[in-house]
This record gives structure tokens, sequence and C-alpha cells, in this order.
């Protein structure tokens, strides 16, 4: 039986023994179960079925993707309950997501195990990842810094690169409004012992004007034009499976784009660019009754923010603004069964974060080191998790986290657990060392999290019930100093209150989707809403399939909320989107696919002073081989 990259990749942060037989091992990492949106493996580091997971999970197989045909990473995020996003400007532009109303920058974001993003912002935009390049997604809510480290306060999402045979492939290409071209292309080669996948995906769209001042703000210039991007991305992964025992994985990742913006000041650039790579060599030595791996990765993240258009117009010497962030990682896990129901993982991690810019920092490099241990045990009907993890970053102090779980399943259908578990956000360069303004002295975010959950499985429908709450203390905000100063400091806290409801249904040939969150998060000390946090949130998603034509409907409802905390109004208005799509398929080979989004063409903003996206459409031909 293959074993894929997608699978390798997942059996390697993920190599499950609750069974050790040869031939289940083999069944778990076959590529159709890991098409299964039934399957998770971000949660605990280790391969479980979706319902079996002591947490609040979703994924979005590859299939999934084609069929909501999601213009963006957002895009597809937002159909998650408890995730609203953010989004000033395009698909192109700087995308957020605020999961169970935690900040942006505490959702950890992973691209095949290796953590990407900014150590200059601390977070990662969602808008630079492909979609297109896309294989599965998984999303956990809740705290998972036990596991994963830092950021993962609000959540963790894991985004795997497509994963072809040898001799698949794919091409695709797209036209929409605003001038939107885009060529995507996939094509697996190898042979049984060496797969691997190169995809490739280019787009430009002369965009929308993208802010429009609101009096919000009296800085915002107005400049009526649009703001049009092109981006790029290749890849390359696979695995060489040298001899039955071990296997060597490669991942590798380039991308790049350039997107038009609108000043927020007069001081401001008028585009910014980025250029973005990883590269991961993962080994996998699969012993008789343990598995052993050793990841090796370097990632950049860079941005630069153009200011010409300034200095030309202004007569004013003002360089590019450039951030340039450089990570390389070693991650090492030990996974062993303890006996027939018992699992455990001990792991160690390695990276160092260094920065280059255009400014000057009062450091540019600091080291993160870690050690977690993890395990599972099933005893009868109960079910049991812990974790511990200990992380030294840089020159802050050491933070210890954790997190249980205890579930109940009552009967093959229906599921109980309660958890608690810590978490924490190491400052950023920026807020440690920003030239004039940084500050040294700063702790950790750190925050605690309980969380009820039920979930309900029948031949035909799903339901799943979370209620959480989370307190974050330490949260980083602009406050004076002994100085008078302004600097970022530890003066907030966070009093999260939640819960969330999905329901699924498959019948009369119709897949059914629908999502609702309550959100009550406030500032503890101000009692305040926190900013850009809707109270109530809810999609529907209804999919009807025949034997050569798909029909999708999506509603999107987001609730009124403040642009910024403290606000006397909400200004940011509720709303509603629909959007249709039809994938027709001309042969089993050949697909034409149409969107229409924001069918009503409401007015809307998820950002003061940035409107969102119009009504528009797009088109695609598709072809697979």
């Amino acid at each position: 039986m293959k074993k894929t990259l997608i699978a390798l990749s997942i059996s390697s942060l993920l190599y499950s023994s609750f069974s050790l037989a040869e031939e289940v091992q083999n069944e778990i990492i076959d590529r159709q179960v890991l098409a299964d949106e039934n399957m998770i493996v971000t949660a605990t580091r280790s391969v479980q079925d979706k319902f079996d997971t002591l947490a609040s999970v979703g994924v979005f197989t590859q299939a999934d993707i084609e069929k909501i045909q999601p213009l963006s990473v957002g895009d597809l995020l937002s159909r998650v309950a408890g995730i609203s996003i953010s989004t000033q400007g395009t698909s192109a532009h700087k995308s957020s997501a605020f999961v169970r109303g935690t900040n942006s920058d505490h959702v950890l974001v992973l691209v095949n195990g290796v953590r990407v993003g900014s150590a200059t912002l601390g977070s990662k935009s969602l808008a630079e990842i492909p979609v297109q390049l896309i294989q599965r997604v998984e999303v956990v809510k809740g705290p998972r810094a036990a596991l994963w480290g830092s950021d993962a306060i609000g959540g963790v999402i894991q985004i795997f690169t497509r994963d072809l045979a040898p001799s698949e492939g794919q091409v695709g290409l797209k036209v929409g409004s605003n001038s939107l071209v885009q060529g995507y292309g996939a094509l697996g080669f190898g042979n049984e012992a060496n797969s691997y996948t190169l995809t490739a995906m280019a787009e430009k769209s002369d965009g929308v004007d993208v802010v429009v001042p609101d009096g919000s703000s009296a800085y915002t210039v107005d400049q009526p034009d649009e703001d049009g991007y092109d981006r790029q991305s290749v890849g390359l992964s696979g695995t060489s499976q040298f001899t039955k025992e071990y296997s060597l994985e490669l991942n590798t990742q380039y991308d790049q784009g350039t997107t038009e913006i609108d000043a927020n000041t007069a001081y401001s650039g008028d585009e910014t660019s980025y250029e973005n790579y990883f590269v991961l060599l993962r080994n996998h030595l699969q012993l008789d009754n343990i598995y052993l791996q050793l990841g090796l990765s370097t990632a950049q993240d860079s941005s630069e923010d153009n200011y010409s258009d300034y200095n030309v117009d202004n007569n004013f010497e003002n360089p590019n603004s450039l951030y340039v962030t450089n990570r390389d990682q070693i991650t090492a896990l030990v996974q062993m069964p303890l006996a027939q129901a018992s699992e455990i993982t001990t792991g160690f991690e390695w990276y160092k974060e260094d920065v280059e810019s255009s400014l000057v920092y009062d450091s540019t490099e600091r080291i993160t080191r870690a050690f977690f241990v993890t395990g599972r045990h099933d005893i009868d009907n109960i079910k049991i998790e812990g974790s511990v993890r200990y992380d030294k970053v840089g020159s802050i102090d050491g933070e210890t986290t954790y997190q249980v779980a205890a579930g109940y399943e009552a009967s093959e259908q229906l599921l109980f657990s309660l958890s608690y578990g810590t978490a924490f956000k190491a400052p950023s360069f920026n807020d440690l060392y920003y030239p004039w303004s940084g500050n040294p002295d700063l702790m950790a975010e750190t925050s605690e999290s309980t969380e009820f959950l039920t979930r309900y499985r029948h031949e035909l429908f799903t339901a799943e019930l979370s209620v959480y709450q989370t307190n974050i203390d330490n949260l980083i905000e602009w406050a004076p100093t002994d100085s008078g100063a302004y600097k970022p400091s530890n003066v907030a806290e966070a009093e999260i209150f939640g819960v969330e409801t999905t329901f699924t249904a498959d019948i009369y040939g119709t897949d059914n989707r629908l999502t609702l969150s309550y959100l009550d998060a406030k500032d503890a000390e101000t009692d305040h809403d926190l900013p850009r946090r809707p109270n109530f949130f809810a999609t529907y998603n209804f999919i009807y399939s025949m034997e050569q034509l798909d029909f999708t409907f999506d509603i999107n409802y987001q609730g009124d909320r403040y642009n910024l905390s403290g606000d006397p109004v909400k200004t940011l208005d509720s709303y509603t989107l629909v959007d249709l799509g039809l994938n027709y398929r001309l042969n089993s080979q050949v697909s034409l696919l149409a969107k229409i989004t924001n069918v009503a063409d409401e007015f809307y903003k998820t950002a003061s002073t940035y409107p969102g996206a119009e009504r528009g459409y797009t088109l695609t031909l598709d072809y697979r081989f």
C-alpha cells in the first residue's frame, strides 16, 4: 500500500500506536483514509478519529476545498464555528483570524508541521498562503501550547500541501471580476519508492479601492484608485522510502507577491511585497515497537513596504521598510505504546529566529528550546489525555504549560468531554526590541481555558456543542512607563466566554452544515468588548450533488462589533453574505466551476475604513489526469 507524502507528514507528527499490527498501520496512512474528514492529527500529534478527539476540531479535505471554491484560506476558515475573519482589502491583502475571541496573533499557523510567520509581528498573514496548493486543513480550537509551544492560545491551524501519486496531474485556469487571472498546476512523479509532487500557481488582479475614509481616523488619506496585486507560488514535496523501516521526506515551498495599498497616513507607502519560503527534511524510522522522527527545517518570512510614490510626490527621503524573519528549526519525536490502549510521545524542539530589517533593532536573534511529553489512555468507555511542555524563549522567563482532558463515550454515537489547559504567547521582536519603543522587560501573555464538549453522530447527521471559558493575563498593550513614554506593557487582561454548535446532515443527496457561535470577549479591566469580535455569528453551507453537478449555497452572518476597544458605538455593522457556486463535470477529467460571491452586493466592513468585497464572480476550467 503506497505511503504518500501527506501520509508521512501526518504519520510523522503523527504516528498512532494504538494498534501495532502492520496492516492497521498501513491502513492508517492510506491515501483514502487521510482524505477522510473524520480523521484528525493536529490535536494530539497522532492520528485519531475525529469523533474520539477530546477537543473541538475542524477538517477540510481536498474534496471539500474543490466544492467550496474558496478565494483564500481566510474564506475557507470562516466556515468554522468560533472563527471570525478580518480582511483589510482583497483576498490578497492582510487577513487575520480571531479564534474563540482571542487576538489574531494567538493562533499558531503550521504548514506541513513547520512554524511559519513573522517574528517581528508575531503572527502570520493568511492571505500569503495560496489556497490552490492545499491538500488538507486542520483546525484545533482551544489551548495547544502544551503540544506546540508559543502562540497556540486560541488554537492551531495546520495546512498540508498538495500530494499526488506518480503520473497524476491537474492544471486549471481561473478568471474573474476585477480582471482576475489565475493559473495553477500540480504534477505527481516518481515511483512506488520515490513519490514527489510539483505544484505552481500564479495570479494577478486589478483589485479594488482598498481604503475608503469613514471618519474613524483623522489621518486616513483618500486615494480613490484600484489596488491590485500579483502573487506566485511553487512547491516540491515528496518522500523516498529507502528501506522498510526508514524514509526521508522533503517539503519545500516558495511564495512571493506584491500588493498595492492605500496609505493609512501621509507617511505610508503605496505597495507592499512579500517573499516567503520554507524547506523541510524529515527523517522517519519505524522500528518494531517505537517510531522515531527527526525534522530539520529552515524558513523565511519577508515583507517590504514601498515608499517610492510618497518620496516622489513629496520630495521626502523615506526609505523602504524591510522586515525579514529567518527561522531554523529542529524537531525530534519518540512515539511508543505502553499498552494496547495507551500511547506516549516525547519530543524536543529547538528553533532560532533572527531578524533583518531596514531599522536597527536592539536585539536581532533569539533561541527557543522546548521539551514535551503527551499521552493517551483508554479505560473501557473513558478516554484520558494529558500533555506538559516547557519552553524557554530567548531572554524571557521559561513557561511550563499543560493540558488534561477526560472523555466518556456513552455509546458509539455519543461522547462527553471536559478539558483544562494553559497556554502562552511570547512577546514579538517588535514588542521587545523595536527601535525607541521596545520593552525588553516584557513577560509572556498567558491563558487558562476550560471547555465542556459533547459530540453526537448518526448515519445521517452529526452535532457538536462546545462551552468554554478563557482568561488571559499579561496582555501586551501600549501604556505609559515611568518616564512618561508609551511602550508595550503587560497591563491588560481578557475574559472570554463562548458557546459553539456545529450541525451536519447528509440527506436527499445534499450536504448541510450549520454553525452557530456566541462570544462574550471583554477587557477585564474596562469591561469593554474586545474589538472586531462579533457577539454572534453563524454560517450555513449547502451542497447538492448529482452525477455531473455540484451546486453550493453559502450564507455567512456576522453580528455588529466594535472596531476598537472602548469605542462608544459599534462602528462595524452586522451583515449577511450569500455565495452561489456550481461545479459541472464535463467528463471524468474536465470540470467547469463557477462562483458568485456576495450575491446581494451588500456593503460591509470587517475593519474600519476597509470596505468588504462587492459582488464578484469567478470561472474556472479544471483538467486532471
